[in-house]
This record gives structure tokens, C-alpha cells and sequence, in this order.
């Protein structure tokens, strides 16, 4: 018995309209890829992480934290200033301490003061400055600033 084989006289694979429906599936699924993988790395205008510059000084019993530089619109209520000891450990009562409280009145809590640089500021300028009692936080100890979203300024004492 002779085997037949049969032999289609037609080559096309698939219909020209299942051929282009692939085709722009394909291309679809291929430019959502790249937007994922695109917008995690790039970061559009008004991203710009916040940050505080801070100059550290120590003299007369006290460190000084001395705001060298700061974003726009950071309140003296939204601030706040956290302190740790060696371990890590919350040194209380300075748990998240806006920087608004932390006056001449409230030193005896604190043991930290802000100093404004005119009077009447609401907001947190370059040349504001922390004092911060020796004595109660030693050297060693780290200090977080910090508003409602982000760290915006770390340090060791």
C-alpha cells in the first residue's frame, strides 16, 4: 500500500486580519512594557526629593544644627525633630517634636531650642538654627528631621 500525501496548494499561514491583530497586540504589549520600566526611573518636574542641608558644630555645652539650605514651604509646625541614643532607641521625650515647640519657654522639657532668624517666621529658613543640650543628648546620639512623608535631614552628634 503506497502512502499518499496530501500537498494544500495554498501557503498562507494565517488570514491577513489575524496577521495584523497580532501584530498590534504585539506592539501594544511591548510599549506598556517599556512605560513600566521607563517611569520607574525617571522622575518628572516637582519630584525633586526635599532634603535639609545641616552644619554640625559643637561649642559652649551645646551642638548646633545650623540650616545651610532647605526646600520652600516647610512650616515650623510641619517639621519635627526626633533625637536617638546610641541604640537606636527614641530618647524622650523627643519623639517627633515640631520645631514650633521647641522655644525658650519649653528648653526645660526639650533641651532644645529653635532659633529663628527674624521673629516672626512660620516657616524653616537657611540661617534657623537648633541648640541642643549637651549634656542631655552626648555625643553619639543621632538626630532624624523629618515632615509627614519623608526624612529630610539625618545626623550623629
Amino acid at each position: 500500500m503506497k502512502k499518499l500525501w496530501l500537498i494544500r496548494k495554498d501557503e498562507e499561514a494565517v488570514s491577513p486580519v489575524i496577521a495584523t491583530i497580532l501584530m498590534v497586540a504585539i506592539t501594544v504589549v511591548l510599549a506598556a512594557v517599556l512605560y513600566v520600566m521607563v517611569s520607574g526611573l525617571l522622575s518628572g518636574p516637582g519630584t525633586v526629593a526635599k532634603t535639609i542641608g545641616i552644619n554640625k558644630t559643637t561649642a559652649g555645652g551645646n551642638h548646633s544644627l545650623l540650616v545651610s539650605s532647605t526646600p520652600s514651604g516647610l512650616t515650623l509646625d510641619s517639621v519635627k525633630l526626633t533625637i536617638k541614643d546610641n541604640n537606636g532607641v527614641v530618647k524622650a521625650p523627643m519623639s517627633a517634636v515640631a520645631f514650633s515647640s521647641l522655644t525658650s519657654a519649653n528648653w526645660g522639657t526639650y533641651k532644645v531650642l529653635y532659633q529663628k532668624v527674624a521673629t516672626g517666621d512660620t516657616e524653616l529658613t537657611i540661617g534657623a538654627s537648633l541648640l541642643v543640650y549637651i549634656s542631655t543628648y552626648p555625643a553619639g546620639y543621632r538626630y532624624e528631621i523629618a515632615d509627614a512623608t519623608s526624612i529630610l535631614a539625618s545626623g550623629t552628634f
